[in-house]
Parts: C-alpha cells; structure tokens; sequence
C-alpha cells in the first residue's frame, strides 16, 4: 500500500511516521538531540546533526514503508523557529539560533524605534521579541557577526534548511514566516516596507511558499531503491500541523505540552487577532492561529526531575504525595523569560513561600500548579477577545500524559480537558499535507474524516478544588508585578 511521510522536528527530538491511504498513521520512528547553550542568554542549535538524525529516520521508516508499498511524498514540521544562515549549497555556515535565544535584545529595541510597534502589529499581526520574531537575530548578525552575514546566500529557518537538504531549493512556508517579524500576515508575503526601513536585503530571504506546494524532488532513497524521485512538500510550523491534525475549526482551541505549554485558538477573522499572543497563518489560506504559549512548562518539568528526583521517583506519585496548594509554595515558570502573557525577556523562575517543612514534593506539585494559573491567564485572554465554540479542550504532547498535571488544569481552568490517544500530531499533520498535495484525499475536511486520534481520558474540574484554586491563582498573580523591576535590574 501507499504511503505519505512526514518528519516532525520538536526542540527535543524528531518523530518521522508513514500514513496509508486510509488514514492510518504508522512506523513512527523516534531520535532525540540536544541543545547548545555556548553563552549566557544564547541558545542553539547543531542543525546538521538533526539532519542526519533525520535521514537516519527517513531511511528507517522508508524500508518499512516500502515492504508494504510505495513512498508518494515526504512532508514536514518543525518548530518555530530556528534562525539558520546558509551557503549557496545550502550548507549551514553555522549551529541555528533558537527562538528562546536572547542575544538580540538590543535589535528588537532598534527595531521597534524604527518602525513603530503601530505598523509593525498593523503588518505582521505580532508584537516584536527578540529571538522569537527571527528578524531580531536575522540584524543581530548583521550588527555583530559581519562575516557569516556576508557569506550568506540564504537566510532561514530550520524548515528551509531541511527542505533545501531534500531538494536544493531555498523556500520558507507561510506559516514559518509568520513569525519572523517581517512577513505580511494578510498579504501572505515578506514586507517590503518593514525591509526596507529595518535594512535587510531581500534577496537573501527564500521564497514564500504555500504549505501544500510541491516545492521539488528528492533523491534521499536511490541508494536504496530504484523508484523514482519524491516529491517534496513544504509542510508546516509544528502547531498548525497538529491543529490540522485535530480538526481544529474556527472559534475551537486545543493545549499542546511539549518543551513549552500553549493553548490555540484558531479564527477566520484577520482583525481580531490579540498582540499578547503569537499569531500566525494557518496551513489553510484564510485562517489564523493565535498561540496563548509559555515558554518553559515542560522544560520546568524535565529542570526539576533530572536535578532533585532520582530515577525511583514517579512524577506523577510525586505530585501527588503535596497538597493542593503545595503547602505553601508558589512557582512563577519562567526559566527563561517569558512570552504570554507578560513578553518579559528578563524574567525567571522563582520559588516563593519556601520554608523548612517544604518538601521535594511541594516544589514539583508547585511547579505544576505554577504552569496551570499561567495557562489560566492565557485562557482568561481567549475568553475575553476571541469568539469560541467548543466542547471540551483537546490536549496533547508528552505532557498531556500527566493525568495529576491534566488534573490540576481541569481544576484551575474549569473546563473538562480531553487527553487524545495520537501525540504525534506534528507528524500526522504533516502527512495530511502530504496526502492531500498528492490527492489521496480532495480536500483537508475529507482527509480529517479519515483521523483516527481517540480520546484516551477525559479529565473533568472537581467542585472544591476549583473553588481552592481560585484563591491560589488571585494570589499567584500578585507576584510577577511584584518581581517585574527586580527581573529587569537583574538582568539575567
């Protein structure tokens, strides 16, 4: 039987998996990596070898693959976003700079004074931050790092640096761009006004391409097979994969936990789109997805269990063994800096009410309970400005696997959290693409039709718990203010 690929780039790990015409999602391989921290505020990222990895990936779930059948089309998801530089053979001229990286601060200030936080949110739909609007390091390297910035034929992200690695060709999706600080998020292309008042040279910038576009043909398997090229689509940003995946419609919104926790909602309105959140193009023309997204609940997670708990400790019967309210301890998450709602580059993760009874237990039960008051403040958001319709919140990612943490959300939101069976939905997205660029399916409402992605648990808010969270979460948003001017003197 035929099969479409799809490779998911997390910022841990990459997933390649198989789907059927039917539907099915299968031979879903796993390679984790790591990421670079060569200075302060700088994060990175050894984008070849996520390459290899990915081939490694790619050649293993292609054997499978075509034991059964043919490979009809390779498709991909990646995180957003990775700032990579590259040669005119499309090799990196070095390691990619993550969107958690804060060496561009003082760009993002230039920038803004330049252009104006009116025009800018008027074009690109966004407020400007360092790191995570990649423009900010795009001019960092133009500022500090002259040489690479000469040398470079192309600038991109990771996605164009994968892409260009399958078929030679230079391109950036429409949903990727989104979130580069100089993209025209109603004009579905770069800005030649914010270039040219920024000073960037548009030349170096790939082409803005639709996520369903052939955008070429690989060669990745001759060495192993005969058949003929495949071809090659351009696939999306990680979240709009897994919003396709899940059949997210306008007014609908789903948690994904990964590294970062973030609630989308999903609109067909332009205009209405709230600066506290990331907002980007949807993989489906005419939609945007607007991302409530903290930056570090996951990593929050995985800092603690590898420096305080031993391999004995479960997570989950850790949480458990601390009361609602961890004894006493709050934790603001925010291990480094933060996006919504408070877009604080300085701020960091705090611990408060830490006294000699407190246990392991209440700090891990704190961070917990620390994520979901800010998941909160992101939901309070969605409510007040967005227009929503739906039944329950779909949840997935390694994350939603927690069912104590699931448990505490339930309580803290007030809202009925469905845990879905397929994490995967990077992967299964980008297969969908894939499957429809190639017509297995005529469209993504029928290609949807075909998802099998059960729901494994259904977490429902507990009376009394509910009304306890309430006044924890009144006093949990007393304290970032409080700490505001301290995050900004300290200058981490």
């Amino acid at each position: 039987m035929s099969h479409v690929i799809g490779i998911d780039i997390g910022t841990s790990g990459i997933k390649v998996g198989a789907m059927d015409k039917k539907g099915e999602l299968d031979f879903i391989c796993y390679s984790p990596y790591s990421l670079l921290y060569p200075k302060k505020e700088q994060i990175e990222i050894d984008v070849n070898q996520v390459w290899e990895k990915t081939k490694v990936l790619l050649l293993e779930v292609f054997k499978k693959v075509s034991k059964q059948g043919s490979v009809d089309a390779i498709s991909l998801s990646t995180f957003c976003n990775t700032s990579v530089f590259l040669d005119e053979e499309g090799n990196a001229l070095g390691n990619g700079i993550m969107y958690l990286d804060q060496r561009s601060k003082k760009e993002a200030e230039l920038i803004r004074d330049l252009v104006g936080d009116e025009k800018l949110q008027k074009i690109t739909k966004n407020r400007l931050e360092p790191g995570m609007f990649s423009v900010t390091t795009l001019l960092w390297s133009k500022n500090n790092e002259i040489n690479l910035y000469n040398k470079t034929y192309k600038w991109g992200n990771l996605s164009t640096f994968i892409l260009s690695k399958l078929t030679g060709e230079f391109v950036m999706d429409w949903t990727q761009a989104s979130f580069s600080g100089i993209f025209d998020m109603v004009e579905y292309n770069w800005s030649k006004e914010l270039c040219e008042i920024i000073g960037i040279d548009q030349s170096i910038l790939p082409k803005v391409v639709d996520p369903l576009e052939v955008i070429g043909f690989s060669d990745i398997f001759s060495d192993v097979n005969l058949m003929k090229e495949i071809p090659v689509i351009a696939g999306g940003a990680d979240t709009a994969c897994s919003t396709l995946a899940l059949g997210i419609k306008p007014n609908e919104l789903f948690e994904s936990i990964g590294t970062s926790n973030v609630l989308t909602v999903c609109t067909d309105n332009s205009t209405n789109m709230d600066i506290r959140f990331l907002n980007r193009c949807h993989i489906i023309k005419g939609q945007w997805l607007s991302h409530g997204a903290m930056s570090t609940p996951g990593a929050a997670v995985k800092w603690y269990s590898n420096t305080f708990l031993s391999e004995k400790d479960i997570l989950e019967e850790t949480a458990k063994q601390s009361p609602i309210g961890s004894n006493g301890v709050f934790f603001l998450p925010y291990m480094q800096g933060e996006r919504s709602p408070i877009w604080d580059p300085n701020a960091r993760g705090v611990y408060v009410g830490l006294h000699l009874n407190t246990t392991k237990e209440d700090m891990f039960r704190g961070i917990l309970e620390g994520c979901a008051f800010g998941l909160r403040q992101i939901y309070e958001i969605i409510q007040s400005e967005y227009r929503t319709d739906f039944r329950n919140i779909q949840a997935i990612g390694g994350g939603s696997k927690n069912r104590v943490w699931a448990q505490i959300k339930a309580n803290v939101l007030n809202e009925t959290i469905e845990i879905k069976s397929i994490s995967e939905t990077g992967v299964y997205g980008a297969c969908l693409v894939a499957s429809v660029a190639v017509s297995y399916f005529n469209s993504f409402e029928d290609a949807q039709c075909q998802i099998k992605n059960e729901t494994v648990d259904i977490i429902t808010p507990q009376k009394e718990s509910v009304l306890r969270y309430n006044e924890l979460y009144h006093l949990f948003n007393e304290l970032y203010p409080l700490l505001k001017t301290f995050f900004k003197k300290a200058n981490y």
